[in-house]
Formats: structure tokens, sequence, C-alpha cells
């Protein structure tokens, strides 16, 4: 999986856009490239503001051109996402670390909403279900575990990995929306 680094200002302005962030998650979540028209009725605005969206979001590798049809006499530019890993550059200290502070509170909140949504309905179309039964479609856990140096490393990979194995479409998989944060949280760091 590519990854792209953003470590300027215009590079997290252009990322941190609210539409561009719903164009990309519409994206992600397609099973098939999107054209701008696609996308500008899922959005709610027009084509040629998603086409400038576009734009932007290729400018960062974040897009690509899938392929051109020919539709009606017109040819239209299906995009797709590249299914990049985006880096937001917490490792740098400048002045642009307050709005990556912002876009990752944003993206967390932004999850979770979704999922509320999503369990709600699920909850209103399954009303008798038990919790095992209602975890196929979600769950948030939180807690503590205990790992030694090796294993934090080991869960990470393996967290990474799997996510990075599973970020394009496939027809018989649905899209998981997921915002993970684990961290040492012992008080005292040991160097």
């Amino acid at each position: 999986m590519n990854k792209v680094k953003l470590s300027t200002k215009k590079e997290l302005e252009i990322y941190m856009n609210p539409v561009r962030q719903q164009l990309l998650r519409q994206l992600e979540i397609a099973k098939a490239p999107m054209t701008p028209k696609m996308l500008a009725d899922k959005l709610g605005i027009s084509a040629s503001g998603v086409q400038h969206h576009i734009k932007k979001l290729m400018s960062l590798d974040l897009i690509v051109l899938d392929h051109t049809e020919l539709i009606n006499g017109i040819t239209a530019s299906f995009y797709k996402p590249t299914y990049a890993s985006v880096q937001i550059g917490f490792d740098l200290s400048d002045d642009n670390t307050p709005q990556r502070e912002v876009l990752v509170q944003d993206r967390i909140s932004k999850t979770y909403d979704g999922f509320m949504s999503q369990m709600k309905k699920i909850k209103n179309q399954y009303p008798n279900s038990d919790v095992d039964t209602l975890r196929q479609w979600g769950d948030i856990m939180s807690g503590v575990v205990h790992l030694s140096n090796q294993e934090s490393q080991e869960l990470l990979k393996l967290v990474t990995d799997y996510i990075e194995s599973h970020a394009q479409p496939a027809k018989d998989r649905s899209p998981w929306e997921y915002a993970l944060i684990l961290y040492n949280a012992k008080g005292e760091l040991d160097d």
C-alpha cells in the first residue's frame, strides 16, 4: 500500500477540507469507480465542484482516473481512491500541529457518529437481537491490555497489515469504517 505523508500546510489544507473528506469516504466505500456526477448526487453538490475537489485530491495522489466510458455521446471519467495510507505528520513539530489534531478528532468523531447511526438502524430492523447478534454489525471496545514491547510491536503490525490487506473493495465484502487508537498508557516511559 502506498503511503502519502502530508507535511506542508498546503497539503494539510487540501486533505482536511470537509467536502474532500466526504468525497474520499464515498469513493472508499463504493465497490466501483465513480464519476463526478455520481459523487455530486451523493454529496448534494455540483459535478463541477466535485471535479475541482477531485483535482486537489489527485495532487496528493489520493485519487486516480480509473477509466473513461462513452455514455450517450459524452465521455464520462470514472475515479477511484488510491487506497493510500495517509500519514498526517504527527512526527513533525511545526505550526500545523493544531490542524493535525483537529483532523484526527474530526475523523474519530465522524466514525463514532456513523457507528451510532448504523446501530440505531440495525436495532430498529432487528429489535429483539442480543448483543452477540448485533456485534456482527460492529462494536466499540475499550480497555487495557498488558503487552511487552515486542508484543505491542506485533499487535500494531498485525492490525496494520490486516487493514492494508483489506483496504480495496471486493464484490463479496462490505465496507467497514474504523477508528482505532492504541497507545502505551504507562505513566513513566522507559528510555
